[in-house]
């Protein structure tokens, strides 16, 4: 009975995307340790939320494109519900479109503008279909701007290594998205939504993620070790959290053959932007 629950917990966990909002507030927890940033109580609302509206408008054009037929149990789920799911996101849309005009400081909610921007076009490029290479990419780039744009526009790069755990920072968010994509090959191949991967090899696309994932790893690590030196003030912990977000997706498909049947690669990759808010809650109590 235990297991169903817990089975049942996280489908719709997974479906609704509920896993990558977590992920999403450990991001922003990790973009404020390491900015330094100071970031208002509804910025910390918005985060999830407006992550949330996108995925699912993405995951709604999605089934709908696919249609009833669909075997990804995320476009399946947003095709059968998708009138009640429409009306949510449209719901959430607006709340955060409010909170963001009277709340947010305008420099943020600039930001916050062209973030909207970049998704919109994102996600026409998606609705179009015409285009196929690089939806890792794209997805990365949006992810990484809407959790560290805010922070940044406030404070500002303080210091050397925060452009570089930054940039660390998006590598492992593509790697982890690759990753993903290899996983799903066979699923995505089946609707006839192949990405990255329509471009290159499976063969290639893994070598590559093992290589930028140990590289991405090491370099983290390294930063950790000398930090106290090198850059005083800089927390320790983000970076060894930034670490393993770059080390987690070589590590799956390094032993894909024991995640291939499950979805505990999921659980464990996007489990590991939630280890943001450790380094969050060190520096806060």
């Amino acid at each position: 009975m235990r297991n169903v629950l817990e089975n049942k917990l996280w489908f719709y966990a997974h479906v609704l995307s509920l896993d990558v909002c977590l992920g999403v507030l450990g991001s922003g927890a990790l973009a404020a340790i390491v900015t330094g940033a100071k970031m208002k109580t509804v910025w910390w609302f918005l985060l999830p939320l407006s992550v949330w509206v996108i995925y699912t408008l993405d995951h709604l054009l999605d089934g709908k494109k696919v249609g009833e037929d669909s075997i990804n149990p995320r476009h399946k789920f947003h095709y059968d519900h998708s009138k009640v799911l429409t009306i949510l996101c449209t719901i959430a849309a607006i709340i955060s479109a409010v909170l963001a005009f009277l709340l947010l400081r305008e420099i943020v909610l600039l930001g916050g503008v062209l973030l909207s921007a970049l998704a919109i076009l994102h996600l026409g490029i998606a609705r179009w279909g015409k285009i196929r290479f690089g939806k890792e990419f794209s997805v990365a780039l949006i992810y990484t701007l809407g959790v560290w744009f805010g922070p940044l526009l406030v404070v500002g790069f303080r210091s050397w290594t925060v452009p570089l755990l930054l940039f660390l920072f998006f590598l492992g968010t593509v790697l982890n998205l690759v990753m993903n994509s290899l996983m799903e090959a066979e699923l995505d191949a089946k609707e006839g939504q192949v990405y990255l991967l329509g471009v290159l090899s499976p063969k290639l696309a893994k070598e590559w993620v093992l290589r930028l994932s140990l590289l991405g790893f090491l370099a983290a690590l390294v930063l950790a070790g000398g930090i106290r030196k090198w850059a005083p003030g800089t927390s320790v912990s983000a970076s060894l959290v930034i670490a393993l977000i770059c080390a987690v997706p070589g590590g799956i498909l390094r032993y894909a053959d024991k995640f291939q049947d499950s979805q505990k690669y999921r659980i464990l990759g996007e489990g590991v932007f939630i280890l943001g808010l450790f380094p969050w809650f060190l520096n806060s109590f």
